[in-house]
């Protein structure tokens, strides 16, 4: 196991007294094991030399990472198939709070602050100090008259003791400034992804407005790609499927009562319009019934099989 992090059960806590973060397996085979992060960069996948190797089929081999900065700790994904969810939220970037769960493929991991007091040492040899106390009294005495010396011999130049200050250490304020810079950079990124978003959710309501279905269906499944489980992509995309579903319901029940009165060519016009609308997907069974129904009534109207052209104005618009 790497050296980023300290694997322990569930219930057993790092030796060393500290403040330390952890991310415990809550399912699969390593349930029950507490990873405690000890380097700032560790990665999650199924790779051999992954920090933290989970045996997780949906998990890549370097499926997501978690890295801190400053006081913070932030999970990010790193390019994974299914990607990476915290507290049910798809993420690309997410900062980690107490609590918080993190599925990586099927794994669940929840992440934890445990601090470890320090423990009190007992120093044998004390037992017998306080009986050569009085003997050892006057190198006590001397040491302080020598310091009381040197404090009232310094106390007047205060400028010099205010140049001996050590300087300000500045690395917290450094930590803070890389947090702010990467939380500035992801809300930067989540405007830019609304943005374009708006941009695709405007053209696929444009076509289903015009009822081209599959192009509006395209435009959706693009969204999402962007932004997977959006749920305004994924009512849009829901949404024009049934509107699909819906008018090609309404072509078949109007076919079907136009060849039940007789009335063979508007009969075949209603199912050159479901074959106009499915042109795009011939394996659909709804395409294919269509096109078999076109054939039969083109025999009872006398007609060479296959002598409609349902598509010409499909091809002469390309």
């Amino acid at each position: 196991m790497s050296k980023s992090v300290m694997v322990l059960k569930h219930f057993e806590s790092p030796k060393e007294a500290g403040v330390y973060h952890r991310l415990v397996c809550l399912t699969g085979p390593s349930k029950g094991e507490s990873y405690v992060l000890t380097g700032n960069r560790i990665i999650i996948g199924r790779s051999e030399k992954a920090d933290i190797r989970i045996n997780d089929a949906k998990a890549s081999r370097e499926h997501a990472e978690i890295t801190k900065a400053g006081d913070t700790w932030f999970a990010t994904d790193l390019g994974s198939q299914n990607g990476v969810v915290v507290n049910e939220k798809k993420i690309t970037q997410q900062s980690l709070a107490e609590g918080d769960k993190l599925i990586v493929g099927q794994t669940v991991f929840k992440f934890a602050r445990v601090e470890v007091a320090a423990k009190a040492k007992v120093n044998k040899e004390e037992e017998g100090e306080e009986k050569g106390t009085n003997k050892s009294f006057l190198p006590f005495l001397i040491l302080i008259i020598i310091f009381a010396s040197l404090f009232l011999f310094d106390g007047g130049n205060d400028e010099a003791t205010v140049a001996k200050q050590p300087p300000v250490n500045t690395y917290q304020n450094m930590n803070n400034e890389f947090v702010s810079a990467i939380q500035k950079r992801q809300a930067t990124e989540n405007k830019q992804m609304k943005e374009k978003l708006t941009v695709i959710y405007q053209r696929g309501l444009r076509e289903l407005r015009e009822r081209n279905y599959f192009r509006a269906i395209h435009e959706f499944n693009l969204a999402l790609i962007i932004a997977p489980g959006d749920s305004q992509a994924e009512y849009y995309l829901r949404k024009t499927k049934e509107e699909l579903d819906k008018e090609i319901e309404g072509f078949t029940a109007k076919a079907q009562r136009d060849e039940e009165s007789l009335k063979y060519q508007s009969s075949i016009v209603s199912y050159c319009a479901i074959i106009r609308l499915l042109y795009t997907v011939p394996d659909d069974p709804r395409h294919k019934n269509a096109i078999m129904q076109i054939n039969e009534l083109e025999t009872k109207l006398g007609m060479e099989p296959g002598g409609t052209d349902c598509l010409k104005k499909q091809r002469a618009s390309r």
